[in-house]
């Protein structure tokens, strides 16, 4: 039985991993001056570290990052 457990919170890692890869697929294509750029950049690490920090539940790392996809789209907003 404990094994069944594991399954989906594997499954919910692999796609916070996922989300995070994209997040930083998006954020390298984005043409942004260097300051906000390496703002956006730092940011995208914390939540990274945080997802890998002992403890760390995938719901708050999910919340984390779409904060940082709330303000990646929100500068992306403004410049065009």
């Amino acid at each position: 039985m404990g094994e069944m457990n594991d399954v989906p919170q594997a499954s919910e890692r692999d796609a916070l991993a996922a989300r995070l890869h994209a997040a930083w697929e998006r954020l390298s294509a984005c043409d942004l001056p260097p300051e906000p750029r390496s703002r956006l950049q730092r940011q995208l690490i914390a939540v990274c570290d945080a997802a890998k920090a002992p403890g760390a539940g995938t719901a708050a790392c999910q919340r984390r990052l779409d904060t940082f996809l709330t303000t990646l789209n929100g500068i992306l907003d403004e410049k065009s």
